[in-house]
């Protein structure tokens, strides 16, 4: 039999379960809902401030930030931090970091 796309069907069905895994946990778990959200606030509030500073401006941008990916799409924005948390485990990041960096080396 021709069983070649196998591997890439069960990489693709892995990926969208681990997608879809923080969604349905928020959905089923109210307090897992409630903590993840927590997380993203702190998350948003804390880069917000860093780049932009302790001003009422950074104040106003993490608002808005925060109603729209933490209020109206929160099962969205969990399933894509998520997916970032894990990429970032698994180093897949470090690929990236260093195709930069050897773009960024003086020859």
């Amino acid at each position: 039999m021709n069983e070649q796309g196998n591997l890439l069907i069960i990489i693709v069905l892995v990926i969208l379960a681990l997608v879809a895994l923080p969604a349905l946990v928020m959905w089923a778990f109210p307090l897992a809902d409630i903590i993840m959200r927590l997380i993203l606030i702190f998350l948003i509030f804390s880069t917000v401030r860093g780049y932009l500073g302790t001003n009422i401006f950074s104040l106003i941008i993490s608002g808005i930030l925060i109603y729209f990916l933490v209020i109206k799409y929160a099962y969205f924005t969990a399933s894509i931090y998520i997916m970032l948390f894990f990429l970032l485990v698994f180093n897949v990041f470090s690929i990236v970091i260093f195709g930069i960096g050897m773009g960024m080396r003086k020859g």
